[in-house]
């Protein structure tokens, strides 16, 4: 990992379709094994076991960043959006991200 940083509150204000705005909470920078380091992770953090405990308007929102981000990277920037539920470590994450 070559950066990591909490987002700051409302930095990157995504429109969701409940009529808010959303902000992820996290980002990382990860070096490649060949040195490469522009590969962008942002995570959404929840403290539920896995995604049925999620409430509506999380789910709307998660998915809502999630169309944001894959047309960030449709553009020509390199981001992955995970969430990072109490049943994954980020590491894991991380490793899945590096793995695509």
């Amino acid at each position: 990992m070559v950066v990591y940083g909490k987002i700051p509150r409302s930095s990157i204000a995504i429109p969701t379709i409940t009529g808010g705005m959303y902000s992820p909470d996290f980002m990382y920078i990860v070096k490649k094994s060949n040195g490469d380091k522009e590969l962008n992770i942002i995570v959404e953090t929840k403290d539920v076991e896995d995604k049925t405990n999620l409430r509506d308007t999380e789910k709307a929102n998660l998915k809502c960043a999630r169309v944001f981000f894959d047309i960030l990277s449709q553009d020509g920037y390199k981001v992955h959006f995970r969430e990072q539920l109490n049943n994954r470590q980020m590491a894991q994450i991380i490793n899945e991200v590096l793995g695509e």
